[in-house]
């Protein structure tokens, strides 16, 4: 099938451009052929998830986003990222894009930036990834000299270590911490004197499916398939506090310094926060610290809603949580994720179907069976890798 400069070749389940080939994952190909059917005409997620997914609900938090996202990148690499467009509430395939053909300044800077960009991650190791045999992945910012501030390289360094999860049958549970004095100072001020790249993606374009880079680093811990708990110490400003706003369960020490820091410098939060925040905090209460950007305490913050735990060792609470969580059926687990991240924009009807359709999905299975057997032998449970 031809869309426009593009052949997507249904033998190999794969798409080139001048000979070259994109590797496209199965999924990616498919999205990209049903787009293709309909060019220039908005799909909707409703009309993806049936078609390309075969299912009447989100598989996972944003996962049709989650590979729009990652089919624009390998489209980038031809020149053609325009030609996937947001369109309302789906996507639309631009037959008309035009290709990039000439080796771009554009696309040389891009791609020096991102290969000088890993090496940088790679070098400096900004965010570790440690997995257990227990399925526990530990997750640690790793700028202590800088008390894990923000500055380009260290969110591109923290998106990778999120989505480098987001595929992972066999962690059960994600523990998210800071190395050094502080968990994260929020945004490195010395970016502010940045002079932005020309060609770079303006706020409102979505980069990374539903959200852009800067919204990407705190909402890809609420998109992970498994349960984010954060650990919280030292410091927790701004970006930071938006960060661990994405863990599903926060665990802070009690004299960790917290604030939504944006207003002190003249700017509204806008790396997710609004929408994680739903639920956990009292609208008027949350109004408060976003118009003042006042600091509070770890203790404050369990009282704020902001912190589900305060202990003085919050790696150790996290980490008991995280052991306790990795005996409960994984696919039980994944599934409560997918509806407690559905439940403050689902009704209530529609809620109730999505409890019956997860609850399907995983009763009489292996692992289901598996928990009422070693709960009956009084045995710690042997489950398979998730679904």
């Amino acid at each position: 099938m031809e869309a426009g400069p593009l052949r997507l070749d249904l033998f190999h389940r794969d798409a080139h451009v001048r000979d070259r080939w994109l590797a496209l994952h199965p999924r990616e190909f498919a999205l990209l052929w049903r787009l293709a059917e309909t060019p220039d005409a908005t799909v909707s997620q409703r009309a993806l998830l049936q078609d390309v997914w075969r299912l009447p609900f989100e598989p996972g938090t944003n996962r049709v986003a989650v590979h729009v996202a990652r089919l624009r990148r390998k489209l980038e690499t031809v020149g053609l990222a325009a030609m996937i467009a947001t369109d309302g509430a789906g996507y639309r395939l631009d037959s008309a894009a035009p290709l990039r053909n000439e080796s771009s300044e554009r696309f040389q800077t891009n791609e020096q930036r991102e290969s000088a960009g890993m090496a940088s991650q790679v070098e400096e190791q900004r965010v570790t990834v440690e997995i257990g045999e227990d399925g526990v992945a530990h997750v640690r910012l790793n700028r202590p000299d800088k008390m894990n501030a923000l500055d380009p390289a260290m969110f591109e360094a923290i998106i990778a270590a999120g989505e480098s999860l987001m595929e992972r049958k066999d962690v059960r549970v994600v523990v998210l911490s800071g190395e050094g004095r502080s968990f994260c100072a929020g945004l490195d001020t010395s970016s502010f004197a940045r002079t932005p790249d020309a060609n770079e993606p303006k706020l409102t374009d979505r980069t990374h499916g539903d959200s852009n880079k800067f919204q990407q680093v705190a909402t890809v811990w609420r998109k992970l398939p498994m349960p984010v708990i954060a650990a919280v110490h030292g410091v927790c400003f701004g970006g930071g506090m938006q960060i661990a706003s994405g863990a599903d369960i926060r665990v802070v020490a009690p004299d960790a310094r917290m604030a939504i820091m944006e207003m002190k410098w003249g700017l509204v939060p806008d790396m997710g926060g609004y929408q994680l925040w739903r639920g956990l905090v009292r609208d008027d209460v949350l109004r408060e610290l976003v118009y003042t950007n006042r600091e509070f305490s770890g203790e404050e913050a369990q009282v704020l809603g902001l912190a589900t735990h305060v202990t003085d060792d919050p790696l150790a609470k996290a980490k008991e949580i995280a052991a306790t969580i990795a005996q409960r059926n994984p696919d039980a687990v994944r599934a409560a994720k997918r509806l407690h991240n559905r439940m403050h924009d689902e009704t209530g009807e529609d809620m109730l179907m999505a409890e019956s359709v997860e609850q399907a999905g995983v009763i009489r299975q292996p692992n289901q069976i598996e928990a009422v057997m070693a709960g009956m032998a009084k045995r710690a449970p042997n489950f398979t890798d998730a679904a």
